[in-house]
């Protein structure tokens, strides 16, 4: 019966690969980045959920609400705000609805920062921030198709209805823009230039019952709004997520910085460590080895020579002198973990050991081909 010839497993041979010795060796630079990584990612979260989309609507949303709120008298003016419903068309969502005798006012809250470009019948408008330029939806439009389906649900004409576009105002406005397109405090201007009485008080408790009707009715998830065409080009979004990158390459730089003034001692009457201050940890000096490979091919000229492998566990500066003769044979200087082989007729030396400022000898023989000196 023949046997057959056994083969490593593939746990086996992966446990001799070189590459696992490689991630043996990265241990110790995973451990110290694996901190600044966590932090890095957790700022880019943060830093991402609040520059989100959903979260500026909310923002400016929450803006409008307060200007609306403090500068409006609510006696003559009913607010609504996150009015959703259902049309043959299609969900329909308004930031906020005012009914008054002086009309209906359909706001949408908008959380654009910089300045803003753009003209009533343009399709996009541009907005400029920090030298960035992106393109957005005009949002008139849209908020035009709003307005008529709710003057199509509480049942007026579009002679009563005012669409208004109420941007923060971290916004600046580039050219004259239309004048229901405002910017912080101009939303209530605008309202409150509307003076011409248009709706009897029956009509504002009929309007104002069938608005509230519908806020109460409607699901608890968010509707979404309708007529937003797609962005083009680069968008607001776009922008944010590169300046996202950016500030992770920044913040990966400046960890980096950090780690290296925290294991150093060139500086180490740094008034302020950042690494110290954070860990509470006093820096320590980086050692930084060379390390060479040790000669297994070497061989001794003559018989009478033979090969001496000398290592050393720290700096350590070696001198051979021949017993025979009295004549220093070798002197060198090792770092931490550093090996040398050097050729020696074989015979027997007083070695002379400095380490750490100590001074000691030892008397060393090597008869041998081949010898190992430990330091």
């Amino acid at each position: 019966m023949t046997l057959m010839p056994s083969f490593p497993t593939v746990s086996a041979a992966w446990a001799d690969s070189p590459w696992i010795a490689s991630l043996e060796d990265a241990r110790p630079f995973a451990a110290a980045a694996a901190p600044w990584v966590g932090l890095i990612v957790a700022v880019i979260a943060v830093a991402a959920l609040l520059t989100s989309r959903r979260n500026r609507e909310r923002r400016a949303a929450r803006k409008t609400r307060k200007l609306a709120a403090s500068l409006l008298d609510p006696a003559t003016y009913r607010q609504f705000h996150d009015v959703a419903f259902q049309t043959r068309e299609g969900a329909v969502h308004i930031d906020h609805v005012l009914v008054s005798p002086f009309g209906v006012f359909a706001i949408q809250s908008m959380d654009e920062r910089g300045e803003i470009a753009g003209k009533a019948f343009d399709p996009d408008w541009t907005r400029t921030f920090r030298g960035e330029t992106a393109k957005f939806p005009n949002p008139l439009r849209p908020n035009f198709d709003r307005k008529l389906a709710l003057g199509n649900l509480i049942g007026i004409g579009e002679d009563k209805l005012f669409s208004v576009i109420a941007f923060t105002d971290e916004a600046k406005f580039a050219h004259p823009m239309p004048d229901n397109v405002t910017r912080g405090k101009g939303v209530a201007d605008y309202v409150a230039s509307r003076n011409t009485p248009l709706i009897s008080a029956d009509d504002i408790e009929a309007i104002a019952a069938r608005i509230a009707e519908t806020v109460s009715s409607r699901p608890a998830t968010p509707r979404p709004r309708t007529g937003l065409a797609r962005p083009k080009g680069r968008t607001a979004s776009h922008l944010r997520f590169m300046n996202l990158l950016k500030f992770a390459a920044m913040a990966s730089v400046l960890a980096g910085g950090a780690h290296v003034l925290h294991n150093t001692a060139q500086f180490p009457d740094m008034p302020f460590n950042p690494v110290t201050w954070l860990t509470g940890e006093a820096p320590s000096k980086a050692e930084v080895t060379r390390k060479q490979t040790i000669r297994t091919d070497a061989a001794p000229r003559s018989d009478a020579n033979g090969i001496l492998r000398i290592t050393a566990a720290r700096n350590t500066s070696l001198t051979l002198v021949d017993e025979q003769d009295g004549k220093t044979v070798l002197s060198l200087e090792l770092g931490p973990g550093e090996s040398r082989e050097v050729e020696l007729r074989k015979g027997h030396y007083t070695a002379r050991i400095v380490q750490d400022g100590a001074v000691r000898t030892r008397r060393v023989s090597f008869i041998g081909a081949r010898g190992a000196l430990e330091l």
